[in-house]
């Protein structure tokens, strides 16, 4: 499979790589599918989520008798409350959950997952998580 990434900025584009693909491609029929790129979770991000969010959650579940051990398993306990979306199968109506990978989230849906994560350690927890902070190792 071939990936060509073409950008439209101000209205403009050019399609010489598309173009370059199938004066080089041999004959044949093709399917060109077309999906807008979005920017994926940063490394801060992330970093932010393993290294401080899921940390504190880990303390604060065993603190309220939980027997998690890693924040591996804190990861995926959270994914199955709100990293999930619906799957509906159309010949009965059926509906089930599916997990989604926190890698293929887009920052805005990271973001929005980090912010539940929040919600969640201060409501049932008691615990403030910090805002995202490069430095926020340095003031532990």
């Amino acid at each position: 499979m071939n990936t060509t990434i073409i950008t439209k900025e101000k209205g403009s584009y050019s399609l010489e790589a598309l173009q370059g693909f199938f004066d080089n491609a041999p004959d044949g029929t093709y399917r060109i599918e077309v999906h807008k790129v979005r920017d994926g979770r940063t490394l801060d991000q992330n970093a932010w989520l393993w290294g401080c969010i899921y940390p504190l959650l880990l303390q604060g579940l065993q603190n309220e008798g939980w027997e998690f051990v890693t924040t591996d398993e804190v990861h995926d306990f959270f994914k199955e409350l709100f990293a999930k979306r619906q799957c509906i199968n159309k010949h009965t109506g059926e509906v089930v959950e599916i997990g989604e990978s926190t890698a293929a989230m887009t920052t805005l849906e990271f973001s929005e997952y980090c912010e539940m994560l929040r919600a969640y350690a201060d409501e049932y927890l008691g615990i403030d998580i910090p805002d995202p902070d490069k430095d926020w190792r340095a003031r532990q």
